[in-house]
């Protein structure tokens, strides 16, 4: 199911089950596979980087497993879709919060997804319905309510040097 389906639902309806089919929707775009990575994509920042996202997650409730934080680019087509990642990097969880440092290839529009892989088996772990049941969250702390986000609700601009960024995790 993709986003828009998923968006078309949650307009039609906003009974349970149009609750549980956009966080359905949800733990599936965040499991989808991702382009493959070539050398340096996927790693933290190194002083030989000129723009980086410096981004603090709080809300971590346990120190178990990984933060997963995926970076996306400016364009609908690809933010929240399979293959749409620019680039991802996994931080050990630390109870309460973290500060982790992301590369990004220019100064420019991004945005952000990520969750908190606790039982680290590198991926959103759901519920018996298909509800995720490890926290999640989107840049400019987007909401997810009977839909996921748009494009323009977690978007954020980047500039050369370090761009600050909170995310709260929602579990």
């Amino acid at each position: 199911m993709t986003q828009t389906s998923i968006q078309a639902l949650c307009r039609l309806h906003t009974s349970p089950l149009a609750v549980l089919a956009a966080f359905a929707g949800l733990a599936a775009l965040m499991l989808a596979p991702a382009k493959a990575a070539d050398s340096g994509k996927d790693r933290i920042c190194g002083p030989q980087d000129p723009t980086r996202l410096q981004i603090t997650v709080q809300n971590i409730r346990s120190a178990s497993g990984t933060i997963t934080i995926m970076l996306y680019g400016d364009r609908d087509a690809d933010f929240l879709k399979k293959g749409g990642r620019l680039s991802r990097i996994r931080v050990p969880a630390k109870t309460g919060e973290i500060t982790a440092c992301m590369p990004v290839p220019a100064p420019g529009s991004y945005a952000l997804s990520l969750y908190h892989d606790e039982d680290a088996n590198r991926k959103l772990t759901k519920n018996f319905v298909g509800l995720p049941i490890e926290g999640h969250g989107f840049s400019r702390d987007a909401a997810v309510t009977y839909r996921l986000p748009d494009l323009d609700e977690a978007v954020f601009t980047a500039l050369p040097g370090d761009t600050h960024l909170r995310i709260t995790l929602r579990y």
